[in-house]
């Protein structure tokens, strides 16, 4: 394999860059969701049943626009760049050229955290989009905010027909049997590998399990080869959905208030026990996820240093480029399915990506044509052009049956593992994924507890008490801060 020039790490490393930025789901933090407090408006009791989770009273109203003469202008904040921007510009420009009612403006974000941040600061100054586009993670301060009209009462009044949605993405913005956000830009974790070096040394599919990603490593690690193993938050969490295995109380915070976590458990062991064999061997190499080595594991596969990594199906269009540009001549790139916990447990992957929501702030014909705008970026057509321009997951079934997503997964069959990894598997309150106020909080004593394995030689069960302890003590605080 050639060298690899600093030139070509940049470049590999810019785009990347670009591409998680624009799309990460699990994995992009929003690094003020601990200010909330200050904004946020008090909910229920812990606990109590939440009815549409305190996101709002108000009423959808589509009617409206049918019935009004002149043309209703609105704003929507969102965080695409690059291609994903590109293509959501197209899909912009044809709605507001398809018909006369609505005007809609593009406001550009730096990066959902930006969103996240700025949409925060609003709740006080006022100044709020129609439309806003956040992360999965955010879905709980969006419900405490009561800032919101649930897309459900949109739906309702539309007569809207939800079935032809991938369920699993539906329930990843659904709370207390309410659908608070409408699901868009939607993606997961998949399984990258180098073909060609798995081949070599006798590895003739890629792991289905934890326990074979752990066997294959050592094989690989043997030849003088191994696994990049970013250091993300929600392999904790991803691993125990595939177990459908809950991470915090309540039904996973989507029936009550969550204010416990419930993961340390003999799974939980299990699956950090794996890992911190893999790494105290020498099987597997961590990274950051975040700052100038957070691409490690993906250069890592260029370089022949590893074999195998996961990472979100967001980078797939950026390392198609890559590749295609003849840096690494010795890449086969291939695309496999999360390696699940156990084949005999029946759970799912969780849903990654981001939802777009209707502020209730603005006066009802803006949320009407709110609505009219997330309904055609939700249709079968524009999320078949959605999922071709960024890569991202049809959340349509009708969608992926179009000519342009079968043309795209014939030419590049990658994309379509994370789409059949939604489609496949239970839909349950662990697969929905955790819903958090603090989830950032959360996150980051999560990651701590697993560097700490890593790097201080702390005990996969110790490291699990500790993150537990700190959760709860999170949860509590920030139930506190905002009231409950």
């Amino acid at each position: 394999m050639r060298p690899r020039s600093r030139t070509r790490r940049a470049g590999f490393a810019a785009l990347a860059r670009i591409a998680a930025a624009a799309a990460l789901a699990g994995t992009v933090l929003a690094a003020a969701a601990a200010l909330a407090g200050t904004v946020l408006a008090a909910p229920p009791a812990a606990g109590a049943p939440r009815g549409a989770n305190g996101a709002s009273g108000a009423r959808c109203l589509p009617s409206l626009l049918s019935k009004h003469t002149g043309t209703v202008h609105i704003d929507f904040w969102e965080s695409m760049v690059t291609a994903n921007g590109t293509t959501l510009r197209g899909l912009t420009d044809a709605f507001n050229a398809s018909q006369h009612k609505v005007r809609v403006s593009l406001v550009q974000q730096r990066s959902y955290t930006t969103t996240w941040l700025k949409y925060q600061a609003g709740l006080s100054n006022g100044q709020l989009p129609d439309v806003v586009q956040l992360t999965s993670i955010d879905l709980q301060g969006v419900a405490d905010s009561r800032s919101v009209t649930p897309v459900q009462s949109c739906m309702a009044a539309a007569h809207y027909k939800t079935s032809d949605f991938i369920p699993r993405v539906l329930a990843a913005y659904e709370l207390d049997g309410v659908q608070i956000g409408m699901p868009f830009a939607v993606s997961g974790p998949v399984l990258l590998y180098n073909e060609l070096v798995l081949a070599k040394y006798g590895i003739t599919s890629p792991p289905r399990t934890l326990g074979q990603f752990v066997t294959d490593a050592e094989i690989l690690k043997a030849h003088g080869s191994g696994v990049g193993l970013k250091l993300d938050p929600w392999h904790l969490e991803t691993w125990l959905a595939s177990a459908n295995l809950a991470f915090v109380n309540h039904r996973n915070g989507r029936r009550g208030r969550a204010t416990k976590a419930v993961f340390d458990t003999r799974v939980a062991r299990k699956i950090w026990g794996d890992l911190d064999h893999m790494v105290r061997s020498g099987a597997a190499s961590t990274n950051p996820a975040t700052g100038p080595e957070e691409y490690d594991n993906l250069l890592g596969i260029g370089s022949g240093r590893y074999a195998m990594t996961i990472d979100t199906t967001a980078v797939l269009g950026t390392v198609e480029a890559v590749l295609a540009g003849g840096h690494y001549p010795n890449v086969k790139l291939g695309v496999a399915p999360f390696p699940v916990y156990s084949t005999k447990l029946r759970g799912g992957i969780e849903v990654g990506g981001s939802a777009l929501y209707i502020s209730n702030r603005q006066p009802a014909i803006d949320q009407a044509a709110s609505w009219d705008y997330i309904s055609y970026l939700d249709s079968t057509r524009s999320q078949a052009i959605w999922a071709t321009g960024t890569g991202y997951i049809p959340i349509r079934k009708s969608s992926a049956k179009t000519a342009t997503v079968k043309a795209l997964w014939k030419t590049s069959p990658g994309y379509r593992v994370a789409y059949e990894q939604l489609v496949g598997g239970a839909n349950t309150y662990a697969t929905a994924g955790a819903v958090l106020g603090p989830y950032t909080q959360v996150r980051t004593a999560e990651l701590n507890a697993e560097k700490s394995m890593y790097q201080s030689g702390v005990s996969p069960s110790t490291a699990l008490e500790n993150a537990t302890r700190q959760i709860d003590q999170i949860l509590a605080q920030y139930d506190q801060r905002i009231g409950s």
